[in-house]
């Protein structure tokens, strides 16, 4: 299914049915959209995969529907994430499976033109969505809606705060600046791991090569939804955001940024899988707990790779096979530590003790030599 995560269809979905599938987590793990890294991080999957179970579970205590039928156990049986032993001498892992139902998934028609640059471009058709708007049923809307607490090392928005600096004479790059931050709830230029006054939304395309940021009315367009099912979108992503950054916050951490992603069957719910430190940003004391430690050491010790990956990526499917530039691979003491922080994180997180494994401000403090 995708670079970090397997998914095995047990009964197909249909329109008026859904179907039935596992999530495996695997311990692969995956930067600058590249796909499969060369070293797997070990009981990354577990501790993913039961913080998702432990969010989806939260969620439903709340009353916000997801796709979540429990933790796959053996023989066929579902487990509820309560039913995770604690760690202890003997004790045996739950696998990293959790069990969803499924939905359709209708695609955009890709079509490939000519630049008038002379190069290749690819843009994509959704008349398919806006033609059939309110007709379809149990299908994922193809969209990512994304809410940002804070600005963390390695958000985009500095990224775009330089672009826009670098834009035109100095009016119009203050002009293009001051938008941004007005869009933020700012009236200065960020530092790293501020928050910002009140959470942000935003809409970004799903099932397309690569994540293109959307206006509120190209996200109604092509999401299929009515008018009424699109306005719900919003405020679903807030309540989901709420209820993780209430969590984070019992435990220690704050929480940066995430995203939502939903099916409509007959009405809206989440889907995918949230509140994870793979899908979310989270940080204690001011450290991030999640894979930019890893994204931050390639820019700092191979920074060619995620230079190549950044201009490569624009290309469009498949363009990892042509990059010149490959991924080498991480330090073995690195790949231990990051391993014990998804595991004491969980830990921490979740309020039990799943892994038997060192407090996270210890693993933090080795770490620190890496960041």
């Amino acid at each position: 299914m995708g670079s970090v995560k397997d998914l095995i269809v047990l009964d197909q979905a249909f329109e008026n049915r859904a179907g039935v599938g596992n999530f495996t987590f695997s311990d692969r793990y995956s930067v600058f959209d590249w796909g499969e890294m060369p070293d797997h991080i070990m009981n990354k999957g577990r501790a993913l995969a039961y913080m998702a179970a432990f969010n989806f579970e939260e969620l439903e205590r709340r009353g916000i529907k997801s796709h979540y039928r429990g933790l796959a156990g053996s023989r066929g049986r579902v487990a509820r994430f309560s039913d995770i032993p604690e760690s202890s001498a003997g004790a045996k892992l739950a696998d990293p499976v959790i069990q969803i139902e499924l939905a359709r998934v209708y695609y955009p028609v890709a079509r490939e033109f000519c630049s008038t640059q002379g190069g290749k471009e690819v843009i994509y058709d959704y008349s398919f969505f806006d033609a059939n708007r309110g007709k379809v049923n149990n299908y994922l809307v193809g969209l990512e809606i994304i809410f940002r607490n804070g600005l963390p090392l390695g958000s985009s928005v500095f990224g775009s705060l330089e672009r826009a600096a670098a834009a035109g004479d100095r009016a119009e790059s203050s002009r293009r600046q001051a938008e941004i931050l007005k869009g933020l709830g700012l009236d200065h230029l960020p530092e790293a791991g501020e928050m910002l006054p009140a959470p942000v939304m935003n809409y970004t395309t799903k099932l397309e090569s690569g994540d293109r940021k959307l206006t509120e009315e190209e996200a109604f367009f092509i999401s299929g939804l009515e008018e009424s099912e699109f306005r719900k979108l919003s405020p679903l992503a807030l309540r989901v955001n709420d209820c993780i950054t209430e969590l984070a916050e019992g435990a220690g951490f704050q929480h940066f940024d995430g995203k939502i992603e939903v099916v409509y069957d007959n009405a809206l719910s989440v889907c995918d899988v949230l509140g994870t430190f793979d899908e979310n940003r989270f940080a204690l004391n001011g450290e991030q707990i999640s894979k930019e430690v890893l994204r931050q050491w390639y820019k700092n010790n191979q920074p060619e790779f995620g230079a190549a990956c950044e201009s490569w990526k624009k290309k469009g499917e498949g363009w990892q096979l042509q990059c010149q530039v490959k991924p080498v691979k991480l330090p073995r003491e690195l790949v231990d530590l990051v391993s014990q922080m998804y595991m004491a994180g969980c830990n921490r997180y979740t309020g039990r003790k799943l892994f038997a494994v060192t407090e996270l401000e210890k693993v933090l403090e080795r770490l620190r030599a890496y960041r």
